[in-house]
């Protein structure tokens, strides 16, 4: 389980701030696999997957918002619309230094919308605005 979660909180950070970060084997095939289970449980359609797989975010769907959601809640990242501190400091701050990471931390916590699908997508969207700083 510790693997599908660093996986996931890996694939969530390098997404979300743009850092070329290459996966193994592995882990892409575990984030093939939650991106499918997703897909499935979230009812998206073909195209919304590729667009996820592809990190194409511009004018996203309400089912790829809600890929994305799920995705992150199967990593560990996101529980009952809460971004969960201990998981996005520990693999964050291996990857851009602790104090940075608590920043991010800091700005994208607390982010409600309408639905756990918003919420998801909203919150990736701050730690984006964050890529250019790293």
């Amino acid at each position: 389980m510790k693997a599908f979660i660093t996986l996931a909180v890996v694939c969530f950070v390098a997404s979300a701030l743009a850092n070329p970060l290459e996966l193994s084997e592995e882990q892409r095939a575990k984030a093939k696999v939650y991106i499918e289970e997703c897909a499935k449980q979230e009812n998206v359609p073909e195209e919304d997957v590729m667009k996820f797989r592809n990190k194409d975010i511009e004018n996203p769907s309400k089912a790829f918002k809600c890929l994305g959601t799920c995705f992150f809640e199967r990593a560990g990242t996101l529980k009952n619309d809460e971004l969960q501190d201990d998981v996005v400091i520990a693999k964050l701050g291996a990857l851009v230094g602790e104090e940075k990471a608590k920043t991010v931390l800091e700005k994208c916590k607390g982010i409600k919308a309408e639905d756990r699908c918003e919420t998801g997508y909203k919150t990736f969207q701050c730690f984006h605005s964050f890529k250019a700083a790293f």
